[in-house]
């Protein structure tokens, strides 16, 4: 099999606290985990929702109702350097998950060479959550400020060689899929929008890109579409698929074009659904950097091992070498999945050790 002997956590992992998710990775998931996210444990869970009154209760944007939802635009006769936003959170969790972060790893609860993933959502993501269509260009460069100061404060708190920063991007996935109407000029102008943000991030740590399509199995994520029968409305989940690869092949060819560094490592979602020669095709098509890693999300819950060697052995035919990931965070998976993942992780790599000894 072509993976590599190492594994990608995504973020989000279903854990009460900080020290729980460490305790979890250290005991169940390393050595093939180096890159150690905190999990996003309480109201973080959330992911961008967390950023809901940034907009919805900013006095320098006019929120309206339309559709069923409150949407935040820009107020008329204003423009992108009339917004303003409050300072962000982002770094105060970063720093305080850091420090016990740093406790685990000195009392061997997390393996030496550990470092530490801090994953945000690009202002695109914001945008399209929270902000009209027709302004959400002009506001998404407005919340570049609060967040590239975010970013900055948290790469002057913590050791550059033991930090990653990980930007998130299901929207501008759902967008190039064609999911989504794109507020930009086309998707070259995304790729470009994504790479200032990744600019932010100094040389000497580590930059990556989780290609997202939210969680198929779990819970409503804003690509589920709407449900085609009642069976469909019952399970939940997504009923709106990925065709194949297609998208994430664009989407990291873009950037790599875009972005100025360089990029350590893409995380890519892959779902279950992609059972075929077909599906996988497109990576051939990948062109990133040789230095660059690349994670496909293979492993899922509800086939382990099994699926996952399946799915690679596919993706193999049209890239050499890769890593495994779960499709997205663990964040949603119950403790029975997460331990089901936690075992197909294991038994995977103590295939490929065998096989390399």
């Amino acid at each position: 099999m072509a993976f590599q002997n190492d594994f990608y956590l995504t973020g989000s992992i279903n854990q009460p606290t900080v020290a729980d998710a460490f305790a979890f990775v250290g005991r169940r998931l390393q050595p093939g985990v180096g890159r150690v996210p905190d999990g996003e444990p309480g109201d973080r869970a959330n992911w961008v929702l967390t950023q809901t009154p940034h907009f919805l209760d900013n006095p320098t944007l006019e929120v309206i109702e339309t559709g069923g939802r409150r949407l935040a635009r820009l107020r008329p006769g204003t423009t992108a350097a009339d917004v303003a936003f409050p300072a962000f959170d982002y770094q105060d969790h970063a720093i305080a998950s850091y420090a016990e972060f740093r406790a685990a790893r000195d009392r061997g609860v997390l393996a030496p060479e550990s470092k530490f993933l801090v994953s945000i959502p690009t202002p695109f993501n914001a945008v399209n959550f929270f902000v009209d269509f027709e302004s959400q260009v002009e506001v998404a460069r407005a919340y570049e400020k609060p967040l590239r100061d975010s970013v900055e404060a948290i790469q002057a708190a913590i050791p550059h060689s033991d930090l990653v920063i990980q930007w998130d991007l299901p929207v501008e996935d759902a967008t190039v899929e064609g999911w989504f109407p794109n507020p930009f000029e086309d998707f070259e102008a995304i790729y470009e929008a994504t790479a200032r943000p990744a600019s932010w991030v100094h040389d000497d740590v580590e930059l990556t890109f989780h290609l997202c399509y939210g969680d198929s199995k779990f819970g409503a994520s804003p690509f589920m579409g709407d449900p085609p029968d009642a069976d469909a409305a019952a399970r939940g989940g997504r009923h709106v698929y990925p065709r194949d690869a297609s998208v994430i092949v664009a989407v990291a060819n873009g950037l790599s074009r875009h972005v100025p560094r360089r990029i350590d490592a893409f995380q890519a979602a892959t779902v279950t659904t992609w059972n075929r020669l077909a599906h996988w095709q497109p990576l051939a098509n990948l062109a990133v950097e040789p230095e660059t890693e690349f994670y496909l999300g293979l492993v899922h819950a509800e086939d382990g091992a099994a699926g996952a060697r399946y799915r690679a052995a596919l993706a193999s035919k049209f890239l050499p070498r890769f890593g495994l990931s779960t499709e997205c965070g663990l964040g949603r998976h119950s403790a029975a999945q997460l331990d089901a993942v936690a075992d197909a992780v294991a038994e995977l790599f103590e295939t490929r050790a065998a096989a390399l000894t």
